[in-house]
């Protein structure tokens, strides 16, 4: 059996790469915002992230309830920085 501080060090490896990732997508949201602003597109697209939830859920069947959960952090934080990145570039 594997001990507790073994599993903390595989679960914060995990939490440095989500963090690194996350970073990066809201990097790549900034870039949306702009597009958005260009061509007076609305920030939410609920086909879109519908179509993401299902595609992501897919992933790992059997924790498909957490992974909603979670993306529908990101999709809600991804918005509220879309809508801030919009407001700046008026």
């Amino acid at each position: 059996m594997t001990d507790l501080t073994t599993l903390r060090a595989q679960l914060d490896a995990v939490n440095a790469a989500l963090a690194t990732l996350l970073a990066q997508r809201f990097r790549l949201v900034d870039q949306v915002a702009a597009y958005k602003a260009a061509h007076q597109l609305p920030v939410a697209d609920p086909a879109r992230e519908a179509a993401i939830r299902r595609a992501v859920c897919q992933l790992a069947p059997d924790h498909q309830a957490e992974l909603a959960a979670v993306f529908d952090t990101i999709f809600a934080q991804s918005r509220h920085r879309e809508r801030t990145r919009k407001e700046e570039l008026k």
